[in-house]
């Protein structure tokens, strides 16, 4: 059994012996970096030291009392469990092995810093930077052999333990080596991180320096130098000088804080030599990791040496820098390109493979098919390629955008006629049968990719799986036209009844709007709104649930209830939660993970319902407004004459069966995601031991090509092309495009074309710009009036910030950001209408709604006072507001809408023209 291993001999295989931190020791003595020497007591002695004392089951008895409600429950652990090592003798044949290697160093005099190297730490994944003991300037055999003690016994510190609960480490898995190191008698000491963990700018790396040993920094009792380097220029780009009053340095019995001579307090710890000379060794360290290192260092004599280095685990993704000259042009010359349908549900830059798979092809495959359908029952061969030559979606600056341009000659409106002619046969067709054939038809995909073994896949057959899935959606998203269409189309018909003489003088002005009906249906973003409150009224109704629930951060709120003895339950409700509902997306972009992969969300809403509990639950709320909706529908009905309401029964029969499709449809939107985002991460895996991408998630920034070219390379045996350096320039690329306001339409105002007619009248869309003044117009989507403080959430990862009672502003929603609108008390978006997921979900929960301002998350920042009426439209900043500059804009817009309908009575009047004549040419042919 080996108990002593020298540096020189270890490596990263030998993290089992040696852990994270003697393995890395060892690695960068190999390969020649200035490391000090020394070795490692390896996990074999910790092993023979518990089961010689048989202290195993002991420690892990102990720790298993820490309840994460009580803070010192950890504390006694920790205690009991140190005093059961110090208790205890080291074997002799342990002992005597350290001895042996401590002597050869230099001698039983040497002065050494003694490590605590545990085989879950340091690694690219789970640091464990200061969970366990460092003892630095140990001299003597028995101090040795007491500091090797006390190292191992924190192993089981209570931070250490909380730490390991957090990463889901088995305590039965861990065990401790022990890093002994000749002491540096340094005169200068820091640390330095290869990337810049301020910025996550990998371009640049920061030294933190002081005066004497490195503990003071650690500690925290001193504030460092702090400076920051380029690393390709080797420029230092800052240098912040701090008054350092405190130092760590040795002393006979081990070290002490002195104060710092006042001529050094303020005085540079490193000249720009040194500095530069630290920063080209420490790039040397990152690249032959090829990973960015979090390195200790120190300077005695004038040289450098390396104490220790781990992989940096908490490095923020590179902040980007905001892109210049950005123009919002046409894909191709003279065509309308519109942030409309689908595409609103894809509120950021795409990933190169959802792009690629989903945008392009998917929805040009889903199309084709359509077209084939709409054949068989017009007798016209409709060419898609000579419809819309530039395709039906693409990107604008990596947003997502649809065609607002169609080219059509004689023969397709020819078709088009023999459609509407046949329009029963039309909306009968198998391929707009949500309920028979759609919506089956894409679940029982899934099912059949979720049954599959996919370790034993080809790679080229999972990279045909998430192609198949892409379309399949894209697919079931054309496939819900017909009930999707008719509940877009019979909302604003039912909406200008409303309004007509007809029907006006019956409903207070108040409730002349669709939305004022359309309210009280079932959904499932009420029944999980239903199942979330559940889960939080047991959470309130047992005390020390939550207390723990509201004192636990929600990323760490599944972990605490795990190991509560009351948590089974919620977390049992959870699961069945993320079961039924985890399938939904933030973004259909299915590079973004669901509800299921990502539940911090969820556990935010749930920590803010148990803290902030609705006035009325929403089955209780549901239920009053499906009571209001009857009764208005009475009310208007007894107000009408004979002909007006069976016109009004019949309009409202068809928009009452049809509304609740909105919701339904929306549900199933991306439900392949989590199965395809399975065969990703299967095949990424591959590709990432290829070396053709540094991590499996990388393959999201791959097109189908690309990746086709590394399942074909590593099939042959050829070399595979590392597409790394291109994937972190995709990255960096997208995430500085999440810092643009896509346009609504481009170019601007942009509208509907079909041939030489121009459609705008069939899609109005709201027109702001950032500098139009205080009123920001929309679509009126649920109605009421309600004055409060903006909190502006712009992606997921913003959740947390939503304060309740404010109005939630954001780019637009998507069924997972349903949990959102129990804490606000009104919506605006910046793209959207009213088949939008957030307009339906704003009317169930009674709140009024603007959406498709265009520029609401541009103009509007978190705190703002707003005032949202989503009768007319509306969303005032309310500080801004101008009486008098807001009736001149009154006034133009108003002139502006008096010439928009005159064009719209012209264009009717040439359609109708055509319809005319098209029928008068028919009836003489």
């Amino acid at each position: 059994m080996m108990f002593i291993a020298p540096f020189h001999t270890l490596g990263q295989k030998d993290i089992p012996l040696a852990g994270g931190k003697g393995a890395n020791l060892g690695e960068m003595t190999a390969a020649g970096f200035p490391v000090p020497p020394g070795f490692v007591l390896t996990t074999a002695a910790y092993d023979a030291f518990v089961k010689e004392h048989d202290l195993q089951q002991k420690i892990v008895d102990i720790a298993h009392t820490i309840s994460v409600s009580n803070p010192q429950s950890g504390k006694t652990a920790a205690a009991k469990i140190k005093q059961l090592f110090l208790a205890a003798e080291i074997p002799a044949v342990i002992a005597e092995a350290v001895l042996t290697a401590y002597e050869n160093l230099s001698g039983l005099a040497t002065a050494v810093a003694v490590r605590s190297s545990a085989t879950a730490e340091d690694l690219p994944d789970a640091s464990f930077a200061g969970q366990q003991e460092t003892f630095l300037n140990v001299q003597g055999k028995d101090a040795l052999l007491n500091a090797v003690k006390m190292c191992w016994a924190s192993l089981w510190t209570a931070r250490a333990i909380a730490y390991r609960l957090r990463q889901k480490i088995d305590p039965n898995s861990v065990s401790l080596a022990v890093v002994v190191q000749q002491l540096v008698p340094a005169e200068a000491s820091g640390i330095l991180f290869t990337a810049n963990p301020v910025n996550g700018q990998r371009n640049q790396l920061l030294i933190n320096a002081t005066w004497g040993l490195g503990e003071a920094i650690v500690s925290g009792q001193v504030t460092p130098d702090t400076l920051v380097v380029d690393k390709s220029s080797w420029e230092i780009l800052s240098s912040e000088i701090s008054t350092k009053t405190v130092m760590t340095i040795r002393t006979e019995a081990g070290t002490e804080e002195q104060p710092v001579p006042m001529e050094k307090q303020t005085e540079p710890v490193l000249d720009g030599e040194t500095a530069v000379a630290l920063a080209k060794l420490a790039t040397k360290i990152e690249a032959h990791y090829n990973l960015p290192m979090d390195i200790e260092w120190a300077i005695a004599n004038g040289e450098i040496a390396i104490l220790q280095a781990r992989p940096i685990t908490s490095l923020p993704d590179p902040k980007p820098e905001p892109l210049q000259n950005v123009v919002w042009e046409p894909i191709t010359p003279n065509t309308i390109w519109m942030r409309r349908q689908i595409v609103e549900h894809m509120p950021e830059p795409l990933s190169p493979l959802f792009e690629d798979l989903y945008l392009r092809q998917g929805l040009t495959n889903s199309l084709n098919h359509l077209l084939k359908a709409l054949q068989s029952i017009s007798g016209v061969s409709f060419d898609f390629n000579k419809m819309i030559p530039h395709g039906f979606a693409g990107t604008i600056n990596g947003y997502a955008y649809t065609t607002g341009s169609f080219t059509m000659d004689f023969a397709d409106f020819k078709g088009i006629m023999r459609i509407y002619g046949r329009f029963p046969r039309f909306i009968s067709l198998n391929a707009f049968d949500w309920d028979g054939e759609v919506l089956p038809d894409y679940l029982g995909l899934i099912s059949q990719w979720e049954a599959k073994d996919l370790t034993k896949e080809t790679d080229q057959v999972l990279l045909q799986g998430i192609a198949d899935m892409a379309t399949a959606d894209s697919v079931y998203w054309f496939g819900s036209a017909r009930n999707l269409g008719f509940s877009r189309l019979l909302d604003p018909v039912f909406d200008k009844l409303l309004k007509s003489p007809l029907i006006r003088n019956a409903l207070p002005e108040s409730r002349r709007a669709s939305a004022a009906f359309l309210r009280g249906f079932d959904s499932k973003a009420l029944d999980a709104q239903a199942d979330m409150e559940a889960i939080a009224n047991v959470i309130r109704n047992a005390e020390t649930l939550h207390h723990l629930t509201l004192e636990t951060d929600a990323s760490d709120l599944i972990s605490a209830l795990a190991e509560h003895p009351e948590g089974q339950p919620v977390l049992a409700s959870l699961q069945q939660y993320l079961d039924k509902y985890g399938h939904q997306i933030y973004n259909l972009d299915f590079a973004e993970p669901t509800q299921t992969e990502d539940p911090l969300p969820i556990l935010l809403s749930l920590k803010a319902l148990v803290k902030n509990p609705p006035e009325q639950d929403v089955r209780t709320r549901q239920a009053q407004m499906a009571d209001e909706r009857d009764a208005l529908v009475a009310q208007t009905e007894q107000q009408l004459n004979p002909l007006s309401i069976s016109i009004f029964r019949w309009v409202w029969k068809w928009t009452k069966k049809y509304a609740p499709y909105r919701e339904n449809v929306m549900f199933y939107m991306g439900a392949a995601w989590p199965t395809l985002r399975k065969l990703a991460q299967e095949l990424g895996q591959r590709l990432t031991e290829a070396g053709a991408i540094a991590t499996p998630d990388d393959i999201y920034y791959l097109d189908s090509n690309e990746i086709s070219s590394v399942i074909e390379a590593h099939a042959s045996g050829e070399p595979v092309i590392s597409f790394a350096q291109l994937v972190q320039e995709r990255r960096t690329l997208r995430e500085a495009r999440k810092l643009l306001t896509p346009q609504p339409a481009v170019p601007p105002r942009g509208s509907l074309k079909m041939g030489p007619l121009d459609l705008s009248m069939f899609d109005p869309t709201p027109h702001n710009s950032p500098a139009e003044g205080a009123i920001l117009r929309g679509y009126a989507v649920s109605t009421g009036k309600v004055t409060a403080p903006a909190t502006v959430i712009h992606s997921a990862a913003d959740f947390d910030k939503m304060q309740p009672g404010s109005i939630l502003v954001c780019t637009t929603t998507t069924p997972a950001w349903t949990p959102l609108f129990s804490q606000a008390v009104g919506l605006v978006t910046d793209v959207g209408g009213a088949l939008a997921h957030g307009s339906i979900v704003a009317r169930e929960y009674g709140i009024p709604a603007v959406m498709g301002t265009g520029i609401a998350t541009e103009r509007i920042k978190t705190g703002m006072m707003l005032k949202v009426d989503g009768d007319a439209g509306e969303v005032t900043l309310v500080d801004e507001f101008d009486p008098v500059e807001e009736q001149k804009r009154l006034a133009q817009k108003q002139a502006e809408l008096q010439a928009s309908a005159k064009r719209r009575r012209v264009i009717l009047a040439v359609i109708a023209g055509f319809i005319a004549g098209l029928i008068w040419w028919r009836r003489r042919k």
